[in-house]
């Protein structure tokens, strides 16, 4: 079996190369043209939080580099977001030699002993889904069960979502309703569809007492969707805000699902598909229509066989099946089209996120540096193979700028990305 090799000579040309600098074009003083930035507000989950490397940390400004932090300085506004209290806090993935091996550095104490009675800008937070942020109308528990799951996420913990529980309880719709915003960036969804293909299309069932089963990662239905999502956009509408909203990246197409090939392997692959394949259930060779995950190359094992033979395949949850490729695939376009809709009919600007992650994938070059999607040569993602790195926030924040510029009339200046760091080497 072959090496798993996914640093190359890339990685000494973005080195050598990253000192170049942008010469940006005289930009005349600030100004919004039609949207009001004094109170910017951004609602989203671990990419809007600053989430990278499997963790929220901020040793070297990861984490106080979020891409609406990055955002809020071009605009000259105040910005304040849930810091972490260590520069570990929750632990994350730390490079430590270029084979590549990683060491998982361990959380701090008390990392996430933010204030619950400060106003924060940013209302990232990691694994939420926008299901989670918005009741179920006409059911009496929703609001209940989503101050379950979100009292129970650290990630949010600078939120009173119910630790203890409030009563009536609060929503994350709560908070944006409270957040008297003049401007936003949502960037909402992403879970909706990543928890799922990230589980090899699992719905994560649980069973949670006094509650029945909870489905923790399902794809959220189209109609919730859209009214959960509508809901939000009314809200920041209803006080007057003005703002951009993000569609979803085709999850399919990050490093976690396109890292650990059949050709990297070298060898043929058992797996088992999964239930909303066309053969639930049925063990054959993988084909590279299959993504194997990211987090499934520990889990090949020659010694025991897993995965390399017949009766020790991989699991469902070990693998995204072509059948689940396609589904997730369309649903994301579905969800995709529900974004567009709503941001267009209250005349909220769009950063179409799914197609700028396939420019990405061919390839884009800022300050004389090539990127591409691929695993820590490409250049923007993190060592999660999620996330993007500092330097990929910087990255999307330009994205962000260019549509609040294009719908608003506003001039904000670019950011040169490579004033931001990238991943950073042993």
């Amino acid at each position: 079996m072959k090496n798993f090799k996914y640093i190359t000579l890339g990685i000494v040309t973005i080195a050598l190369t990253s000192c170049i600098k942008t010469e940006f074009d005289d930009f005349e003083a600030t100004s919004s043209g039609s949207a009001n930035f004094a109170k910017f507000v951004s609602v989203g989950n671990s990419l809007t939080q600053g989430y990278q490397d499997n963790g929220v940390h901020n040793e070297y400004g990861q984490q106080s580099n979020s891409y609406p932090a990055i955002i809020a300085k071009q605009m000259g506004v105040n910005f304040v977001q849930p810091l972490v209290k260590s520069p570990e806090g929750s632990g994350y993935m730390k490079l430590i030699s270029l084979d590549p091996e990683f060491e998982n550095v361990p959380q701090a104490t008390g990392w996430n002993n933010w204030d619950q009675n400060t106003s924060y800008n940013n209302l990232g937070i990691a694994g939420i889904r926008l299901t989670d942020c918005v009741p179920t109308s006409g059911d009496p528990l929703s609001p209940i069960v989503n101050q379950v799951i979100m009292g129970n996420n650290p990630y949010g913990t600078f939120m009173n979502f119910g630790q203890p529980f409030t009563s009536p309880p609060v929503s994350y719709l709560d908070y944006i309703k409270a957040s008297n915003a003049t401007f936003f960036t949502c960037w909402l969804g992403n879970n909706d569809v990543l928890g799922w293909a990230t589980s090899g299309g699992d719905d994560g069932a649980q069973t949670i007492p006094g509650f029945g089963t909870i489905k923790l990662s399902e794809l959220t239905p189209v109609t919730v969707f859209r009214n959960k999502y509508d809901s939000v956009l009314t809200a920041f509408a209803q006080k007057g805000a003005k703002g951009v909203c993000a569609t979803l990246p085709d999850v399919t197409a990050i490093p976690f699902f396109t890292t650990v090939t059949l050709e990297a392997i070298g060898t043929d692959v058992w797996i088992t598909e999964g239930p909303y394949s066309n053969n639930p259930g049925n063990v054959r060779k993988a084909t590279n229509d299959d993504l194997l995950l990211l987090s499934t190359k520990n889990a090949l094992n020659p010694t025991t066989g897993h995965g390399f033979i017949q009766a020790n395949p991989l699991t469902h949850q070990e693998v995204l099946d072509k059948d689940e490729v396609a589904y997730v695939q369309n649903h994301t376009n579905l969800l995709n089209n529900e974004i567009k809709t709503l941001a267009s009919s209250k005349g909220m600007g769009v950063v179409d996120m799914y197609a700028y992650m396939y420019e990405l994938k061919a390839g884009i070059t800022f300050d004389g540096v090539a990127y591409t999607a691929n695993y820590i040569e490409g250049g923007g993602f993190s060592l999660d193979g999620v996330h993007p790195n500092t330097r990929g926030y910087a990255i999307i924040a330009n994205k962000f700028i260019e549509t609040i510029n294009n719908t608003y009339g506003s001039n904000l200046r670019p950011v040169p990305v490579q004033d931001y760091p990238g991943i950073i080497f042993p």
